[in-house]
């Protein structure tokens, strides 16, 4: 009989089991041991999200407390890279990131008063690398400021190497070139043979206590004075923040830059704030803008939309130079109409769209208030297809506004128009100087305002209005009070003491007792340069810390005050007729936390003004959107 005959199997064997079983424990310490040396990965589009929104949708969200100190070129990084992280393997500091950060403090050392641990964000590296929570957006906010720093640290070493001379000394180390490579000459020879640690430990591979650097910097222990003249923020109960300077608040005219001076004899600024905007080279450009002219372009438009020759461009691919598309002859003739294409008596209307064709785009694009890059998308191709009648009515609706105003407007004038998003000061009839500016938002919008400019306000306060004091900032005070008095703010009663955030002072402030106020200083709201132009609206002009929102095309952010790109060439503008006013007299004044006030002589017009169409100074007719809505024409809200 055979063995595997059931009838005459009498005892099962343990052989199958046995085989079973030790596979089991072999497959179980096999993945316990794979475990060990696994580290989460990271999805390589994970963080994306989070950059976009901060870089290029809504600067106003970045998350640290540390600021972006060059958002124009981290945005520009991140672009070209696909918005990914740059200094991680998974959720590790790359082994690259580590050597930064080595450079970083290296930089720092022998100088811990020195503004570089700030500009570096070291402080801020030292605290994060000890403590990791939310790590997915952690990850990425430490990549964004690690770019920030490198960008610093190369322009910083490059100004030092082409300017050794005759450039003020900046409070870090150069690069020298040895055998090794490019080393810190002030690097502590401790950390030149300290290989550290890889980086590999969920954040914490950068120790700076190799550097001998056991300590952070923050707000309250950086030691200013080797930057800033010697002004302290005052008190709790100091009711005023009076000048230093003598009467109105000036410092001496004596037709010489006569500054706050150290002991060697140099100013005791140190150097040029980073902020400075450098010199105010006047722009000389004509100013038009009158009603004149635009019943010229009224009746222009009338007889286009009255010839029949208008025809709209059809739905189709986006167009540029070396395409060729039947749409590209209808492109052509309708810039002809618009003035924009300069053709020849019987040229042919080709198909190909060429270089003229793209000085012409450019052109239409320049007028409308569109990005200049030749492309006839499809916001370019919503503006083309804005027919004459749509024009004409804009058109009758500016020379309403325009006649509104007065006739002159004046020898000297401020015009902000919020759909140009735009400032020009005009002096006789030529803009001597221009800029970007953010505007309110469609739920706070920027109101039209005829006023003057009553007085500059260096390194101002910020009285915080009601509606954002209730609805944003009281929550974010009972939260974290100490981290908003490091920000300046503080409750204020009814003598006008500054005092704590304390929940007994923050629940008078919410029920109307007390106000609130942000002291003069680098975080301040309003930035360093106030204009106070009287109305009712309580808007004004000021400086603004968010200044990457300067390079989009839509700057309609604010919560109605106008933001300045170059307050302080405005400043300097202004002042010029008041004194010894330049660069360096307005860079003094606006470092530390001293407020300054300065009265204006000579009270220069403001306007700000609604205009969707204008007839600029050169003779070309301007566009822009209705943003809120205001000209009742679907066609132009775009």
């Amino acid at each position: 009989m055979s063995y595997f005959n059931p009838e005459r199997r009498t005892r099962k064997s343990p052989l199958p089991l046995l085989l079973l079983g030790g596979l089991c424990v072999f497959a179980l310490y096999y993945a316990f041991t794979a475990n060990q040396k696994t580290v989460p990965v990271l999805p390589e589009n994970a963080v994306r999200p989070h950059l976009i929104r901060w870089l290029e949708e809504s600067p106003d969200s970045w998350p640290a407390q540390d600021p972006i100190f060059n958002p124009a070129a981290v945005r520009r990084i991140y672009q070209r890279t696909d918005y990914r992280l740059l200094w991680f393997d998974n959720y590790s500091l790359s082994d690259t990131a580590n050597d930064l950060l080595k450079q970083l403090t290296a930089s720092s050392s022998g100088n811990p008063s020195s503004m570089v641990d700030y500009r570096y964000h070291l402080g801020y590296f030292d605290r994060t690398l000890r403590d990791t929570p939310q790590r997915l957006q952690m990850a990425a906010v430490l990549d964004v400021l690690l770019t920030d720093a490198f960008v610093s640290y190369a322009q910083d070493t490059q100004l030092d190497k082409l300017n050794p001379k005759n450039r003020p000394r900046r409070d870090i180390t150069p690069v020298s070139a040895s055998e090794g490579g490019f080393q810190l000459v002030g690097m502590p020879q401790a950390l030149r043979q300290s290989s550290g640690d890889s980086g590999r430990r969920y954040f914490r591979g950068y120790n700076r206590a190799d550097g001998n650097r056991s300590t952070y910097y923050t707000r309250d222990n950086i030691d200013r004075s080797r930057h800033y003249s010697t002004y302290n923020r005052p008190s709790y109960n100091s009711s005023t923040n009076a000048s230093r300077f003598a009467s109105g608040g000036l410092p001496p005219r004596n037709g010489y830059r006569n500054y706050l001076r150290s002991d060697n004899g140099q100013p005791a600024v140190g150097r040029v704030p980073e902020h400075s905007e450098g010199p105010y080279y006047e722009e000389n450009t004509p100013y038009g803008g009158d009603a004149g002219a635009l019943r010229q372009e009224l009746m222009r438009m009338r007889s286009m939309a009255a010839s029949g020759y208008w025809r709209p461009l059809p739905p189709g691919p986006a167009m540029t130079i070396g395409a060729k598309h039947p749409h590209v002859a209808m492109l052509r003739s309708m810039l002809s109409l618009y003035g924009d294409y300069y053709g020849y008596p019987g040229e042919p209307n080709s198909d190909k769209f060429d270089r003229r064709l793209h000085e012409a785009v450019v052109r239409f694009q320049t007028r409308h208030g569109l990005r200049p890059d030749g492309i006839v998308g499809r916001e370019t191709r919503k503006r083309l297809n804005l027919s004459p009648t749509a024009r004409a009515q804009i058109i009758e609706t500016n020379i309403r506004r325009r006649n509104s105003l007065p006739a002159n407007l004046g020898s000297r004038f401020i015009q902000v128009n919020v759909p140009e998003y735009k400032l020009h000061y005009v002096e006789d009839d030529r803009i001597r100087l221009s800029m970007n500016v953010v505007v309110g938002k469609k739920k706070h919008a920027t109101p039209e305002i005829t006023t003057r400019v009553s007085k500059v306000i260096f390194n101002p306060t910020w009285t915080v209005p009601r509606s954002i004091l209730v609805n944003e900032l009281l929550p974010k005070a009972r939260a974290n009070p100490s981290g908003m008095e490091d920000m300046g703010y503080r409750v204020v009663n009814a003598s006008g003491e500054n005092l704590p955030l304390t929940p007994k002072n923050l629940s008078a402030a919410g029920a109307g007792s007390y106000l609130m106020r942000q002291m003069g200083g680098e975080d301040n709201i309003l930035g360093r340069v106030k204009f106070e132009i009287p109305n009712k609206y309580d808007v004004y002009l000021h400086d603004t810390r968010a200044r990457s929102l300067f390079s989009l095309t839509d700057r309609d952010y604010s919560h109605g005050c106008i933001r300045l790109e170059h307050p302080r060439h405005l400043a300097e503008a202004l002042l010029r007729p008041q004194g010894n006013w330049d660069q360096w007299r307005i860079d003094q004044l606006t470092v530390g936390d001293e407020t300054t006030e300065v009265e204006m002589e000579e009270k220069v017009p403001v306007y700000i003004t609604y205009w969707t169409a204008w007839v600029d100074g050169e003779g070309r007719l301007n566009f822009r959107p209705d943003i809120y809505g205001k000209d009742g024409l679907m066609d132009n809200q775009f």
